[in-house]
C-alpha cells in the first residue's frame, strides 16, 4: 500500500445524510420535547421549500444559460449568436458552474494534478495517449476521497491477478467544450459545452472519461506484433541461404514453394496484428462497461443533479447550526464554539469526519432571520418566532402573484357594475 494511501482522508464540507435522517435524528434528541418535535419537523419543511424555491430560480437561471450550447437540445434550431457574444456566454457559463459546484461542496482539480493523472498509469488497461490541446475549456471537479480493490494485472506480477487498493474520487464532474474536431470526438462539435457526472473514479483514471484518447501501443504489444513477424521472415531467410531457393526456382511446384514461405512469414504478422486488436477491442469494452455503471448524469441532467446535491447541503447546513443554538446548549457561543460542537455531534451521532462550513451557516441563518449574532456571540430565534419567520417570508415570495390574482377578479365586477 502506498504512502498516500496510509494517510487518513481529508475532512470534507460535504455532509453526506439524508435530510430526512438528519430531521429525525435531531428531533428525537433529549433535549427536544414531545410537543417541539412536531413544530420542529414543520419548520424543516418550511425551511425546505423555502431553499428549494431559491435553487429553482436558480435552475432557471442555468437552463437559459446552457440553451445554446446543449448537445441535447430538442428546439429545431439554434437561434444565429455573434461569435464573440457565444464566446461571452459560454464563459458566464462556465463560471456559474463553477458556481454551482462549489456550493455542492466540489474541488476543481488544478492542471497539475489532471497531467500528472494523465501520466501515471490507469487501471482500467493499456496507457492512453491524450492531447489536451483538443480542448477549448476543461474543467474538473471532485469531491470525496475512497478507496476501492481492483484486480490489476501487470508485467511484474507475470501477469498473474493481483487485488490491490486505488485511492478514488467518490464524485467527478467535468465540463468541457472542444477547441476542434477530430475524429477522436465525433460527433462531439465545437459549440457544444458537454457536461458529466460520474462515481467513484481511480484517481489516475482521470482520462478515460475524456473523448480523444487513443490507446498508446506499448513495447510489450509491439513486440506481440513484431517477434513473430520477424521470426518467420529470418526463417525464410535461412530457407533461402541454405539453397532452397535454387531449388524451388527449377520449376511450377518449387515457385510454389516459394510463394508459400513467403506468405508464411506475412501471416505471422497479420495473426499478431489481429490479435493485438482483439486485446485493444477487449479492453475498451471493459473500460465501456465500468463507465456504464459509474456515470450518474449528462449535460442537462448534471445541472438538475447537482442543484439537488447543493440545495440538501444548504438545508443541512442551516438546520444543524440552528439546532445547535435552539436545542444543543450553545445559545451565546462564538462561532468556534458551535463549528466545534457541529462536528462532535457528526461525529458522535452519525459516525462521520466532516469540517462543518460554520461561517456559512451562520450567515445563512442571519439572512433568513433565524438567528443573529452580536459582539461574537450568537443566538438562535425561538421555534414559534422561526415558524412565523418562514411563513412570512414564504407568503412575501408569492405577494405578487396574489395582487395578480386580485386584480383579476376585481376587474371584472368593475365592469359588472359598470354595465
Amino acid at each position: 500500500m502506498t504512502k498516500a494511501l496510509e494517510q487518513p482522508p481529508p475532512r470534507e464540507h460535504y455532509l453526506p445524510l439524508r435530510p430526512a435522517d438528519l430531521v429525525e435524528k435531531l428531533a428525537n434528541e433529549p433535549s427536544v420535547t414531545i410537543f417541539e418535535r412536531e413544530q420542529f419537523r414543520q419548520l424543516c419543511r418550511l425551511l425546505q421549500a423555502t431553499i428549494h424555491n431559491d435553487f429553482r430560480s436558480r435552475l432557471e437561471e442555468l437552463q437559459t444559460a446552457y440553451a445554446p450550447f446543449d448537445p441535447d437540445d430538442e428546439a429545431p434550431e439554434q437561434p444565429a449568436i455573434e461569435k464573440h457574444e457565444l464566446a461571452a456566454r459560454c464563459r458566464r457559463l462556465f463560471d456559474r458552474f463553477d458556481s454551482l459546484l462549489t456550493r455542492a461542496n466540489y474541488r476543481r482539480i488544478t492542471r497539475e494534478e489532471l497531467e500528472a493523472a494523465i501520466q501515471a498509469p490507469n487501471t482500467a488497461g493499456p496507457k492512453l495517449h491524450f492531447d489536451l490541446k483538443l480542448f477549448e475549456r476543461l474543467e474538473i471537479y471532485v469531491r470525496g476521497c475512497g478507496e476501492e480493490t481492483r484486480t490489476i494485472r501487470e508485467w511484474r506480477t507475470l501477469w498473474r491477478p493481483v487485488r490491490e487498493k486505488v485511492q478514488t474520487h467518490r464524485r467527478l464532474a467535468l465540463i468541457y467544450r472542444l477547441a476542434q474536431r477530430s475524429p477522436l470526438t465525433e460527433p462531439q462539435g465545437t459549440r457544444e459545452v458537454v457536461l458529466k457526472l460520474f462515481k467513484n473514479i481511480p484517481e489516475q483514471d482521470v482520462e478515460t472519461l475524456l473523448p480523444g484518447a487513443s490507446i498508446k501501443i506499448g513495447w510489450l504489444e509491439q513486440a506481440q506484433i513484431a517477434v513473430p513477424t520477424l521470426s518467420g521472415i529470418l526463417l525464410t531467410v535461412f530457407k533461402l541461404l541454405k539453397g532452397a531457393a535454387a531449388v524451388a526456382f527449377a520449376g511450377m511446384y518449387g515457385l510454389i514453394a516459394f510463394l508459400g514461405l513467403i506468405s508464411g512469414a506475412i501471416g505471422y504478422g497479420v495473426r499478431s496484428f489481429y490479435s493485438y486488436l482483439r486485446t485493444r477491442e477487449k479492453h475498451q469494452l471493459s473500460l465501456t462497461r465500468q463507465l456504464y455503471f459509474q456515470n450518474l448524469d449528462n449535460n442537462a441532467g448534471v445541472i438538475y443533479h447537482l442543484l439537488a446535491e447543493a440545495e440538501q447541503q444548504e438545508f443541512r447546513e442551516i438546520i444543524l447550526a440552528w439546532w445547535l443554538l435552539w436545542r444543543g446548549g450553545l445559545g451565546g457561543a462564538s462561532e468556534g464554539q458551535i463549528d466545534a460542537a457541529a462536528e462532535a455531534w457528526l461525529r458522535e451521532r452519525c459516525g462521520m469526519l466532516a469540517d462543518f462550513e460554520i461561517g456559512d451557516a451562520l450567515a445563512k441563518l442571519a439572512r433568513l432571520g433565524l438567528a443573529s449574532g452580536a459582539a461574537g456571540r450568537w443566538r438562535a430565534a425561538g421555534i414559534e418566532a422561526a415558524l412565523e419567520t418562514l411563513d412570512r417570508a414564504w407568503d412575501e415570495q408569492f405577494e405578487y402573484h396574489r395582487a395578480a390574482l386580485a386584480d383579476k377578479a376585481i376587474g371584472p365586477r368593475i365592469w359588472q357594475r359598470a354595465a
